[in-house]
């Protein structure tokens, strides 16, 4: 613009854009609003920065025009808490709809919905503020672009956080680091990173061995964290790294194709798929394990099908084939009550990813096999016991 000054043009051209947007902000499927309500916003919002001046048969004139062109700005059925994707019809672009409500001796009511109802913006809202290595400054910066989705639900997206929150969630780029590999990923290129390790002073620092080149796959959510999945030159198993974790990534410019073959790749269907065959997201060949559960122990059986059985019916299937133990076996790893209660069931796991496991619920999960598993728990928790002497 000449002179850097803004020009509006013919007014009334943008008036539809002025219509549906205080539809936008002043209504939702719980709060339909009157062609009288609308034009109160309307002119109220626009008039003084803008200069909207509208009528109310200029309004009524563009509700109905709006109403009858056809391209699913205005809906008969409302958005449901069960409504799929395939059912919205989002192939006209809108990421919203307009509907006309009409009850018999009330005034015509009118409101914009989001394709991403309110219970769905909240769920995604809380899991970003739930995790605590998203920083204070992107959640709230998250929080503030969600709530333009859906303006009536900005009050309860509104992130004040805690002292707690300022020292917990520091930033550690952790949506920057997200975006770079993405690009890389996309891109097929290898990458130099550097990956760091929480020292006895709480300062994340680069662990021994890097900064190393290595073939980013997959981004991937679990157990409350973001992993990129990294193949290995001249290695068969992929690693996973905590992507808060990287300190630094470079991508390696015009990666040859031949080069990328020698680092190891990941062949799974699906982020499901790779979940279920890395529930602890260790790395590693997986062994079969054979395991002893208490299962009448609060919660128990649902954490291992939690742990074991995510995004895999067949696997969730398998471990309902649960088999109690016997009298000898409760003798063998002294169980209480002859054992009442365990059940013996067998699951796919890393060693390092099932060590752990039977680590943290070392009260409730014991390895029977592979015995050099059980061996290295056995080690582990003999040692923890001494510190308590």
């Amino acid at each position: 613009m000449a002179n850097g000054q803004k020009s509006t043009g013919n007014i009334k051209q943008f008036n539809v854009l002025y219509l549906i947007l205080t539809l936008k902000n002043h209504s939702d499927k719980k709060h339909p609003i009157t062609e009288k309500e609308i034009l109160d916003h309307l002119n109220k919002d626009y008039s003084s920065q803008y200069g909207v001046s509208m009528d109310r048969s200029t309004l009524t004139r563009m509700l109905n025009a709006l109403e009858g062109i056809g391209l699913g700005v205005f809906r008969d059925e409302d958005i449901a808490e069960t409504t799929r994707h395939i059912d919205l019809n989002l192939s006209n672009g809108l990421s919203f709809y307009l509907r006309h409500v009409e009850i018999a001796g009330a005034p015509d009511m009118y409101y914009y919905e989001s394709v991403l109802l309110e219970s769905e913006l909240m769920t995604l809202y809380d899991a970003i503020e739930t995790y605590n290595y998203f920083c204070v400054d992107d959640i709230r910066n998250i929080s503030y672009k969600l709530s333009s989705l859906r303006p009536l639900s900005k009050e309860l997206l509104r992130y004040t956080p805690s002292p707690a929150d300022t020292l917990l969630k520091e930033d550690n780029e952790v949506l920057q680091n997200i975006d770079a590999l993405a690009n890389i990923i996309r891109n097929k290129q290898l990458a130099t990173i550097k990956y760091g390790f929480y020292n006895d002073k709480l300062i994340l620092e680069q662990k021994e061995g890097y900064p190393k080149i290595m073939r980013p796959l997959r981004l991937i959510w679990s157990n409350g964290y973001y992993y990129c999945i990294m193949g290995i030159k001249k290695y068969k198993n992929t690693v996973n790294l905590r992507v808060d974790r990287i300190l630094q990534i470079e991508p390696v410019e015009d990666t040859d194709t031949e080069e990328l073959k020698k680092y190891s790749s990941d062949d799974h269907e699906s982020k499901s798929d790779y979940r279920t065959k890395n529930p602890v997201m260790y790395s590693g060949s997986l062994s079969n394990y054979r395991i002893l559960v208490n299962a009448s122990a609060n919660n128990m059986m649902n954490t291992i099908v939690d742990t074991f059985g995510k995004g895999d019916a067949a696997t969730i299937s398998k471990l309902k084939k649960t088999v109690p133990v016997n009298a000898d076996t409760a003798k063998k790893y002294h169980l209480k009550n002859n054992g009442e209660g365990w059940v013996a069931l067998s699951v796919k796991c890393s060693e390092p990813g099932m060590e752990l496991f039977a680590t943290e619920y070392c009260r409730d999960v014991i390895i029977v096999s592979p015995d050099a598993s059980a061996q290295r728990v056995k080690a582990a928790l003999k040692e923890a016991l001494g510190h308590y002497s």
